[in-house]
Order: structure tokens, then C-alpha cells, then sequence
């Protein structure tokens, strides 16, 4: 395990400032022109899909989540759907790729996606179409982006593009996806494939190439490409090699992000943390760290699973942990039902009821264990 420095009192450091150093490190690890071209495209994506009711309950959600009110009086704004649950990779520190997703493996029903998007449109600003698989997998993966784009919401998709020909690149342009984030880790393939196991930077790097082609050829602004790279300590040096060759192909912005581990592991931090604690989220002065997280998610955002199962937030992959499932009520009933209050009170430090449900988010209270649920 790796030698973190002991603490002594005077080195505290609470744990609002480390959560702070964490989203910073997790969200801003943009280049200035990454960040510039990021901004713009947001406030685009913002303008078009804005309604006078989405926007009034969007301050509507915003006040009650500073407020942290237990019974939210609006919608989510943000919604993390997952069409599949498989992936081509085994990337080590995913559930997935690990082998170990306690979610049976499938894929939603277009149908179901549709009756979900019917939903929550006067209300939603943004659909993120992936989380625990490769959404490029899904056969039906373009009607769905489109039909969530038809619907005034933005969408966006994360792979890790080791599959596209000249007629998927073509769809996706065409589908009306508003962003694409491309996981590319390495500037070389050992480095690549430590991390993106089974996969091929020569056939990545081609595939990028003919999206950009293809993107240019039908005059589209859209999607919006993101080169994002994992830092660990196996590509930390070749951040700003892969950083000159993202942008060298075209593509739009180019950002760092973070591997969480299990941080009880020390085999998983001696492995993959990085030496430069600029590209971690943990504080290295710690000799135990832990994940900090600002949890806005239940006011603001839902996760919807390929079966139905809507979990509090993204790290969660056993449907155990699951607060509902859409096959039973719809989502406006799950978002002010008993375990969604449940867990807004113990996350805003209010006062539990009699009748009050136990749920992960009494375990977690803001410091996820990562590959641990």
C-alpha cells in the first residue's frame, strides 16, 4: 500500500475541503480551450431545450436542494438511463469489466424508453444514455438518441469507440446526439490497454477519425466530441501527449479525469493513484482516504437502470439498492415517495421520522464505497 504522509492535528483537513478538491479535480480538469468550447456548448444546449416550465422548475429544484427539503415540489432536470449493462472491455476498477455487476445483464425495450421520455420532457434538461455497458451495443441505441432528442431534451453518450463503420458514424451524427464523450486513455496501446482491457487505441484513434469525417461531411455542429482520459499511475506521464493528439485530430475539448477505487483496498491504491495528486480526488495526507462526494443527486437528478430499477445515484449497480422500479410506479411517484424522503432527510441531516426507510444512502451519507455496493 502506498505510504501516505500520518496527519498530525494541524493538518486537518475537514471534510467539506476535501470534497471540494474532489469535484474540482473530477469536473474542471479541462484544458482553457476545452473548458471555453465546453461552456459554449452547454449554454447552446441549455437555450434549446429550455421551456418557461422547464426553467421554472429547474429554480424550483435548485431552491429546495440548497434548502435540502425532504418533499421536492418539481421534477428532475437530469436523468442517467442505461440502455444496456454489457461492454466489449474489461476495464479493472468497473463492476463490469470486473465481472462482478449484481444487475442481471440486458438491455431496455425501446418502448420502455419511450414511455419513460414521455414523462419526464416538460421537465427534463438532459438525458445522459449510458452508465454500466457500451451504448453502441444496443441494436436500437440511434432511435432512442433520437427520439430523446425530438423530444427537446439534450442527450449524451459515453463509449469507448472500439466499435463504429462508415454507417454507425453515419447514424449517430443523424440521431441528434448532443455529446459524445470518447474514453481514450493512453497515448500509446500498453498504455491504453492497462486500463482498457481487450481494447485497440490503433482501431479507437480510426474510428475517432471517421466521426470527425463524417461530422464534418454532413455540415453538423453535433455531437459534441470530448476526448476524455483516466489518470492513473500507468498514463500519468503521457497526459500531455494525448492532449496534443486530441486536439490535433479535431476533436472539440480534451479532459483529465479520475479513477475511484475501492479505497479499502491498498492493493487498488498502491496500483492505480496516481503520483500527482493534481490528477486524484483523494487527499494524499490521509492515510486512509475515502470518497467525498457532494450529493445533489436526490434533488436533482434520477438513475434509471435497463430493467426499471431507479437507484439514488450512479455508483450503484446492485439492484438491492434499488428505491423503486418504473415497472410498478411511474417516475413523479418514486421521486416523492416514501424511500426518496427517506434518504433526503438523512442526507440533509434532518430529523428521521417513525417511518422512515432504511436505504443505501443511510450507509453512505456522502462517502460512496466505490466497488464495495
Amino acid at each position: 500500500m502506498r505510504n501516505l504522509p500520518v496527519k498530525d492535528g494541524a493538518e486537518q483537513h475537514s471534510a467539506t475541503a476535501s470534497k471540494r478538491r474532489s469535484l474540482l479535480t473530477r469536473l474542471v480538469s479541462q484544458s482553457r480551450r476545452g473548458r471555453v468550447g465546453s461552456y459554449a456548448f452547454y449554454a447552446r444546449e441549455f437555450i434549446r431545450s429550455t421551456t418557461p416550465r422547464k426553467l421554472a422548475n429547474l429554480v424550483a429544484i435548485k431552491v429546495q436542494h440548497r434548502l435540502r427539503c425532504e418533499r421536492v415540489m418539481g421534477m428532475p432536470v437530469t436523468y442517467f438511463i442505461d440502455p444496456i449493462n454489457v461492454c466489449n472491455l474489461r476495464c479493472p476498477l468497473c463492476p463490469t469489466g470486473r465481472g462482478v455487476l449484481a444487475r442481471p445483464p440486458g438491455r431496455m425495450a425501446l418502448d420502455d424508453l419511450r414511455q419513460v421520455v414521455d414523462e419526464i420532457a416538460p421537465y427534463a434538461y438532459r438525458i445522459e444514455l449510458y452508465n454500466w455497458g457500451e451504448p453502441l451495443l444496443h441494436p436500437d441505441i440511434y432511435e432512442m438518441i433520437q427520439y430523446v432528442s425530438q423530444s427537446g431534451i439534450s442527450v449524451g453518450l459515453s463509449s469507448n469507440l472500439n466499435r463504429l463503420d462508415a454507417k454507425m458514424a453515419r447514424r449517430l451524427v443523424e440521431s441528434g446526439l448532443s455529446q459524445l464523450v470518447v474514453s481514450i486513455d493512453g497515448a500509446t496501446q500498453e498504455s491504453y490497454a492497462t486500463y482498457r482491457r481487450r481494447g485497440q487505441l490503433d482501431r479507437v484513434l480510426s474510428n475517432l477519425q471517421l466521426l470527425l469525417e463524417t461530422r464534418n461531411e454532413l455540415e453538423s455542429r453535433t455531437p459534441f466530441i470530448v476526448w476524455r482520459m483516466l489518470v492513473g499511475k500507468h498514463n500519468e506521464h503521457e497526459v500531455e501527449a494525448v492532449r496534443k493528439t486530441a486536439y490535433q485530430m479535431g476533436v472539440d475539448a480534451f479532459a483529465t479525469s479520475v479513477l475511484f477505487i475501492d479505497t479499502a483496498d491498498p492493493e487498488q491504491i498502491e496500483e492505480w493513484l496516481p503520483t500527482d495528486p493534481a490528477y486524484s480526488p483523494y487527499d494524499y495526507e490521509d492515510r486512509t482516504p475515502s470518497n467525498q462526494w457532494d450529493c445533489h443527486d436526490l434533488w436533482e437528478s434520477m438513475v434509471i437502470n435497463w430493467d426499471g430499477g431507479v437507484a439514488p445515484c450512479c455508483w450503484l449497480h446492485d439492484p438491492q439498492f434499488d428505491f423503486a422500479n418504473l415497472s410498478e410506479q411511474s417516475v413523479r411517484q418514486i421521486w416523492n415517495g416514501p424511500v426518496y424522503l427517506s434518504a433526503r432527510r438523512v442526507i440533509g441531516k434532518r430529523k428521521g421520522k417513525p417511518d422512515d426507510v432504511a436505504t443505501i444512502c443511510h450507509r453512505c451519507r456522502g462517502q460512496p464505497s466505490y466497488l464495495e455496493y
